[in-house]
């Protein structure tokens, strides 16, 4: 993680995401972090230090299962804000979010703004608003995602043990897609060397593509 020292550029992430109309106070104390691939964003700067408007880059979010094993939360792919449950002192422990494309964040400090922001109406309409999104979208995890091909690889990755899956209809099934679409994201995937054909029905992720989650 590095500080972008660019105020230029900070502010134009602020203006093109529009971060300033949620808030009524004036004059935040604004800055822009960059996050590497393979860091943990949470750990490296925890959520209770700062609210995180996520301007760009990718990063998946999952949680640790009570044997170790990674759960996938979500994919996340481009604008996005984390830090509403830090705000409200209820961050889980076992979460996590890993960076898998470099990922720029426009932040502010949680802590020495707490009792300014806990008064800003218009601040705390949107973590509301922001809760109540996740809270009915959070059933359709997977379909939500930017693509079928996006939401396989993000299955193959968190959610099967050995990074493949056995039946093309069961896992159509699962990911909430039609089992048409899901054979289209398979053949493009193997052809782009993502993945590998096992056998009928049967794929898995490559080794190129096993490497990124080491990164």
């Amino acid at each position: 993680m590095r500080e972008i020292r660019d105020p230029a550029l900070l502010e134009e992430y602020i203006r093109k995401y529009r971060i300033r109309s949620y808030f009524d106070t004036a004059e935040l104390p604004f800055r822009l972090y960059e996050y590497a691939p393979g860091e943990l964003i949470n750990v490296v700067h925890p959520m209770e230090e700062s609210l995180k408007f996520i301007v760009d880059g990718v990063f998946d979010h999952y949680m640790l299962q009570e044997d170790g094993t990674p759960y996938l939360i979500a994919h996340c792919v481009g604008y996005g804000f984390m830090g509403e449950l830090a705000f409200c002192r209820q961050q889980p422990q076992n979460r996590f979010q890993e960076v898998m494309e470099t990922l720029r964040a426009v932040e502010l400090p949680l802590e020495p703004l707490r009792e300014t922001l806990e008064q800003d109406n218009r601040f705390l309409r949107f973590l509301l608003d922001t809760m109540a999104h996740r809270m009915t979208q959070s059933v359709y995890r997977y379909s939500s995602m930017s693509s079928a091909e996006t939401s396989l690889l993000a299955y193959l990755r968190w959610s099967c043990p050995d990074h493949s899956i056995h039946n093309v209809t069961e896992t159509a099934y699962h990911l909430n897609y039609s089992r048409r679409q899901l054979q289209r994201a398979l053949k493009d995937l193997t052809d782009r060397g993502a993945l590998i054909k096992l056998g009928k029905g049967k794929y898995a992720l490559s080794s190129m593509e096993r490497d990124k989650r080491r990164r």
